[in-house]
């Protein structure tokens, strides 16, 4: 059974975030002519920071075997056991990233949020599914009013 440390859990994580991010990067608009780097180059270069950071975890992790995270090994499936709830808002915030072009700002922000507070704060009375509803309702619509009407930004 493979062996994984929040370092390296933290590593590799970061190595795949910053891979599909560079990806991403290229669908930045390409410099002007009077440009002389175009607006991707100040992302990439911090992708590049994070991923040479990211690798230099790694390898630490790797070698240090004595360190106290070497000694707090744990299984993969003990990994995944105990931080589901972390994995899960990503799963979340994935879901969200893919349905807001579609659903709209309002409704993916509104659902995504009671999805959240529901994993987070658990949803076994109905004191806490009204506290749940109530803040996600009130804080996407507001944040929506401010940007809408206020700093005249649309959002999605």
């Amino acid at each position: 059974m493979p062996t994984i440390t929040k370092d390296r859990a933290l590593a590799i994580a970061m190595l795949i975030m910053v891979a599909i991010l560079y990806v991403e990067s290229g669908n930045i608009r390409p410099p002007t002519s009077w440009q002389t780097y175009g607006s991707a180059m100040f992302p990439q270069i911090l992708l590049g920071v994070i991923a040479i950071l990211s690798v230099l975890i790694l390898v630490r992790s790797l070698f240090n075997s004595d360190s106290p995270q070497a000694r707090e090994r744990r299984t993969a499936m003990q990994w995944l056991r105990q931080n589901g709830a972390v994995l899960s808002l990503f799963a979340f915030f994935g879901l969200y990233a893919l349905v807001l072009p579609v659903l709209g700002y309002l409704v993916s922000t509104m659902a995504f949020m009671v999805a959240s507070l529901a994993l987070l704060l658990g949803v076994d009375t109905r004191r806490k599914w009204a506290i749940n509803l109530g803040v996600s309702v009130t804080l996407a619509s507001l944040i929506y009013v401010i940007f809408h009407f206020g700093l005249n930004i649309w959002l999605p």
